[in-house]
């Protein structure tokens, strides 16, 4: 139980470490949610057209079309006069969009000419461009309509000049959206590992060489394998503290925030956030083992930072390269530490299935590198340049 003592003593000191327990508290597991997610969540929001909630749109002329007035306010638009002054306010933000009907509208329809309307917006503002959009697919659909009756009323057939159709079905299980936020969740889980375990990493290793404290401890009546182990278990259990906080985190934002619509088609519920967890809690011991090697591998704690900062791609390659060598899913590819983890958080959420098969060879993989590295960290305590340069 040597290396027990060794993990309760390093974990007792990085706590009283403000700086470390800064960044394996606060700024991965809260900060990083915060700055990452709310931004492209609100972003998603904004473009999302939910065409069951009920709206005004401004309409200028609307006495001269009650058909098209009637459309609108089927498919939940309620018009509405627009100001005098309707122009600049657009411009100030004050009103989103106006829908101008002209006085001729009417008689054009009655002898087949285009009908011309125009759609004043600004496209400065993505709440302006997001209620042209939902307006204009309305009125599409509504031109669609009159288009059809318009050629049954004169004998032909609307399908005749529809010489070629193409109809394109993405199978995914929700588009390029679902493939975005599942990145994301991959991104937030683990990059708070590597903030979570950074400095204490640092700090039992290079750091305590600098200091002098680590030839006394290596001088004590115990296995150097036992030092290492203790080391790397209050790695881990910072750096697994880190991602789960990150965890619980990111399930308030989805919880209490109003993200209602992205909801609609993504599953983040708190259900599949664990699971996404439990998915990535194998990099747990990839990371950790990965820090305390490095660190051990390093002369100085500017040296340690150096090495640990280029670390931070390194969960970003596997995935990387999956998707730019389009890696498919396999027995084989889900042995790959990081890519595996990516591609189950990916179908977790996405609510697509996950074979057994796969958990397995993600779970193996990570533990096979994670017990490579931590057998190199143990192999570096066992030099005796581990205490000088």
């Amino acid at each position: 139980m040597q290396w027990l003592i060794v993990t309760m003593k390093e974990m007792k000191d990085n706590i009283r470490d403000k700086r470390s327990f800064f960044f394996a508290v606060v700024y991965g597991p809260i900060f990083m949610p915060l700055l990452l997610i709310m931004p492209m969540m609100f972003g998603a929001k904004a473009n999302i057209i939910d065409y069951q909630a009920t709206s005004d749109v401004m309409v200028l002329g609307r006495e001269y079309a009650p058909n098209l007035v009637a459309h609108l306010k089927k498919n939940n638009l309620n018009a509405i006069d627009a100001p005098a002054e309707f122009k600049q306010q657009i411009q100030e933000g004050l009103i989103k969009v106006v829908l101008e009907i002209p006085e001729g509208y009417g008689q054009r329809l009655r002898t087949a000419k285009p009908a011309l309307l125009t759609l004043y917006t600004n496209q400065s503002s993505k709440d302006s461009q997001k209620s042209a959009r939902h307006i204009r697919s309305i009125i599409e659909s509504y031109s669609g309509h009159l288009g059809y009756w318009r050629m049954r009323a004169r004998g032909f057939d609307h399908d005749v000049t529809q010489v070629i159709k193409v109809v394109e079905q993405d199978l995914s299980s929700e588009g390029l959206s679902g493939m975005i936020f599942g990145f994301l969740t991959y991104f937030v889980i683990v990059l708070t590992m590597m903030t979570g375990g950074f400095y204490l990493a640092i700090d039992i290793s290079a750091g305590e060489r600098e200091r002098s404290s680590l030839e006394p401890l290596l001088a004590l009546p115990m296995s150097r394998h036992s030092i290492v182990i203790g080391k790397y278990l209050a790695v881990l259990c910072f750096v697994t503290f880190s991602s789960l906080l990150a965890t619980i985190v990111m399930y308030l934002l989805f919880t209490f925030l109003p993200f209602g619509e992205i909801s609609n088609f993504l599953d983040l519920s708190g259900t599949t956030l664990l699971r996404a967890f439990i998915f990535a809690f194998p990099c747990c011991f990839v990371v950790a083992s990965l820090l305390t090697a490095t660190a051990a591998f390093t002369k100085s704690t500017k040296e340690a930072q150096t090495y640990i900062s280029i670390l931070y791609i390194l969960p970003m390659i596997p995935m990387l390269l999956g998707q730019a060598m389009d890696i498919k899913s396999s027995s084989l590819s889900m042995l790959i530490p990081f890519f595996s983890q990516y591609t189950l958080i990916d179908k977790t959420v996405k609510n697509e299935s996950i074979s057994m098969e796969y958990l397995a060879a993600s779970f193996s993989g990570s533990l096979i590198v994670a017990g490579l590295l931590l057998f190199a960290a143990i192999y570096l305590y066992r030099q005796e340049k581990i205490l000088g340069n």
